[in-house]
């Protein structure tokens, strides 16, 4: 009686542990899957912010966005408004009409915040 209590306690312990694994890996391959876009825009811009690079889609950063955790939705959202905020204030035209930055410290600061969201898990 006793090895068959110990035989079925042992099978559902590893029934829900194997499934609970299993969902965590799933979820860790769908935010690395969503977040590949985002980090790919983020590395090319932190190491040269350039006006005009092309930004992710609206469906890209939604996607990303809901693979979050929610203390850090609103976070990441608040940051990259900042971002698109001092991206638009801050471009100056040349006399050739060639558009730069002003000042990229701002953008260069907001653009390490977005990064630290986007570190495979």
């Amino acid at each position: 009686m006793a090895t068959g209590l110990v035989s079925f306690l042992t099978f559902l312990l590893g029934l829900l542990l194997g499934n609970w694994l299993a969902i965590g890996r799933d979820k860790r391959k769908e935010f690395n899957e969503a977040g590949s876009p985002i980090r790919g825009w983020l590395l090319r811009a932190k190491d040269s912010p350039d006006p005009y690079s092309r930004w992710p889609t609206d469906q890209e950063i939604d996607r990303f966005v809901h693979c979050l955790m929610p203390w850090q939705r609103s976070r990441f959202l608040a940051h990259l408004e900042t971002y698109r905020s001092l991206h638009q204030s801050v471009q100056v035209q040349d006399g050739a009409g060639q558009v730069s930055y002003s000042d990229d410290t701002g953008i260069r600061y907001e653009l390490g915040e977005l990064f630290r969201y986007t570190r495979p898990r």
